[in-house]
């Protein structure tokens, strides 16, 4: 029982160290996307069967449609809400932008999503500058 409660811990809670290390080759692929034309970046996204390469489209899209760039803080919580995890970030951390990757995710795999938030004005907002 005690294995149990500590893999489900380690599941929900993984080690920062080995976040770490998938954030890096997330960046570096999106320092290779950064060099697309529009039309290439759609085409790389089209063939984005990863999680990683999902998520690297997804940022650099950001930062060329919303000229908002993923910090890595954002990079972490997309991972995890990809992964079924429990993702906490404090109020202006980039939640919204760090959903969207996890969401690409799941609706890519035929999976549904749903996207809530208590705050009635950010659920407005955030519907149609995410759309």
């Amino acid at each position: 029982m005690r294995r149990l409660w500590k893999r489900l811990f380690q599941y929900l809670f993984p080690d920062p160290a080995r976040i770490a290390q998938e954030i890096e080759p997330i960046n570096s692929r999106r320092r290779e996307l950064a060099g697309l034309n529009d039309e290439e970046l759609k085409a790389a996204g089209r063939r984005a069967t990863t999680l990683m390469d999902v998520v690297a489209v997804t940022a650099v899209v950001a930062a060329r449609v919303l000229g908002l760039e993923m910090f890595d803080v954002q990079l972490r919580g997309a991972l995890a809400m990809a992964n079924g995890r429990i993702a906490e970030m404090q109020t202006g951390e980039g939640e919204t932008l760090a959903a969207v990757p996890a969401v690409i995710w799941y609706a890519r795999q035929g999976r549904g999503v749903h996207v809530m938030t208590v705050n009635d004005y950010l659920a407005r907002r955030d519907s149609q500058w995410m759309g």
